[in-house]
Parts: C-alpha cells; sequence; structure tokens
C-alpha cells in the first residue's frame, strides 16, 4: 500500500504503469468531469464517483486482477486497510467482478483532496467511510491490470 499526496508522485516513477496512473491523476482536472468509467489504455481505466460518505455499513474488499488507485478530488473519506493475511476471514467472493469482501480488523486512515491510496492485491480497503458525519465526496478509482 501506499498513501501520498498527488504532488509527490515523482517518488514513484519506478512503478511503471502505477505510475502512469498517477501522472495521469495529477494533469487532470476531475472538478468537472462527468460521473461514469473512462477507459486510458488497454491496462488501465478509471471512474469518476460522487457520493456521500456512509457512517455505517462499508465493506472490507480486495482485489486480484486490478491494483487500485483512490485518489480523492474533493471532500473527505476515511479508507480503513489491512494487509490480506490468513487471519482475514472471506465471506464473499464475486470473482466476475474482482471484488473478495473479507472480515478483518482495519485501521482508519484519512484521505483529504490530493491525496491517494495505492492498493494492491494483498491490500484489503474499506473505503467510503465518512469523517465523523456522512458528507459529499469526489473520487477518481483507477483500475491498473496486475502483470
Amino acid at each position: 500500500m501506499i498513501f501520498d499526496t498527488i504532488s509527490n508522485i515523482h517518488n514513484y516513477k519506478g512503478l511503471g504503469k502505477v505510475y502512469t496512473a498517477l501522472e495521469f491523476l495529477a494533469k487532470t482536472d476531475f472538478t468537472q468531469m462527468e460521473l461514469g468509467k473512462y477507459i486510458l489504455d488497454d491496462a488501465i481505466f478509471y471512474m469518476v464517483q460522487a457520493y456521500d460518505t456512509k457512517e455505517t455499513g462499508a465493506k472490507t474488499e480486495a482485489h486480484k486482477q486490478y491494483i487500485d488507485i483512490q485518489y480523492i478530488v474533493s471532500g473527505k473519506e476515511i479508507i480503513a486497510v489491512a494487509p490480506l493475511t490468513e487471519n482475514c476471514q472471506a465471506v464473499e467472493e464475486k470473482p466476475e467482478k474482482d471484488v473478495w469482501f473479507y472480515d478483518c480488523e482495519t485501521t482508519p486512515m484519512v484521505l483529504e483532496a490530493g491525496s491517494f491510496m495505492v492498493l494492491y492485491p494483498n491490500d484489503l480497503h474499506k473505503p467510503g467511510m465518512a469523517v465523523g458525519k456522512s458528507a459529499p465526496c469526489r473520487k477518481v478509482v483507477v483500475k491498473v491490470k496486475c502483470d
């Protein structure tokens, strides 16, 4: 997992397609872009999302085919994280959607506008959680195909 601000992407130049995605995030204005799914290239797509963060009901998830990059455009949210270990219990599997849900202890981290998280297949994450009360959040989730 990587947790940083978009102004520090120069630190990740050696990460291939992940760096390509971070560079795209840094150069693109998502504030007025229509919500939806977009294709960047054959290994990268992204989704522009806007929603109210959740006070309850967020699920802990992981992906096997794609690396997640979660980038906050405006607002803030908690993404709780944990390493995927043998102590984590899978509770639901949706391989056709590349998502596995787990029951596991997580550590909350606050992401604000301009911050991002890179989540690899061994990184459990519970996104979209409210910081205090539910509030609007605009986010871009980039999916980078694993090699």
